[in-house]
């Protein structure tokens, strides 16, 4: 079942899940360094959620962000930090699949949009919103779950780092791909789906967009200078996420 930010206490676990130390060793460290240089760019966040990447892009130099997500709840949060701690963002409710027109973004960034489309038909719709922010030549950077999750041998244990992926006994296209994150007073469950890369690439292909990439994540150096690359050696090894890059053309 499709996860629902908008029931119970869902949008505030997904914000507590973000503090599990992967989320920064990994997750951001990875993907703010391939986003780069900010600096005087317009950036759109999409898929925002309660504005973790969002504000980020904003304090990294980003000349103007704005941040949509399709849940009323997580853009109460984001509004919520926004009022508390203002850095000049706006949040907004919209749907990646719904064309937005007017908007000439030099920079797109997602972080767990594409993992929610189960089909072609809707990852091409959701293709042609996301051209629809950016100016011929912005870039669209997307942190997304790795397809390759069913091909590791042997498939990824992941529950020192906090989560477990559940998956199906085989793959195919749409299968959910159940994240289960283990929170200090409750676990949470995240559904996510599979297609494979290729379906992604050609769906942005048709959409107008070139030069796809895909990018393997990378560690961050601990702070403390301690090696810690052991403790960190499976979830390197089948790393449950990839980004991936294109050019709207």
């Amino acid at each position: 079942m499709t996860t629902d930010y908008n029931e119970g206490e869902v949008a505030q676990q997904y914000q507590q899940a973000k503090k599990q130390p992967w989320r920064e060793r990994i997750e951001a460290y990875s993907f703010l360094r391939f986003i780069g240089d900010l600096t005087n760019k317009t950036v759109v966040d999409m898929a925002c959620g309660e504005g973790y990447f969002t504000r980020r892009l904003r304090q990294g130099g980003a000349a103007k962000v704005v941040g949509f997500d399709v849940s009323d709840r997580m853009i109460e949060l984001a509004r919520a930090q926004e009022a508390s701690n203002p850095l000049g963002i706006e949040y907004i409710v919209h749907d990646a699949r719904e064309v937005a027109l007017g908007k000439d973004f030099d920079l797109g960034v997602a972080a767990w949009l594409l993992v929610y489309v189960r089909e072609r038909q809707e990852l091409a719709q959701m293709c042609r919103g996301i051209a629809s922010w950016l100016r011929p030549g912005g870039r669209f950077v997307t942190f997304t779950t790795n397809p390759d999750l069913y091909s590791f041998q042997p498939r990824g244990d992941y529950r020192r780092y906090g989560f477990e992926i559940l998956l199906e006994d085989r793959v195919y296209e749409g299968a959910p791909i159940q994240w289960r994150a283990h929170l200090d007073d409750a676990t949470l469950e995240v559904e996510n789906y599979y297609l494979p890369i290729s379906t992604y690439e050609s769906a942005f292909r048709a959409a107008g967009f070139r030069d796809f990439q895909v990018r393997a994540l990378e560690l961050s150096p601990a702070d403390d200078g301690v090696d810690d690359r052991e403790y960190w050696a499976e979830f390197m090894r089948a790393p449950p996420a990839v980004i991936v890059e294109t050019i709207k053309g």
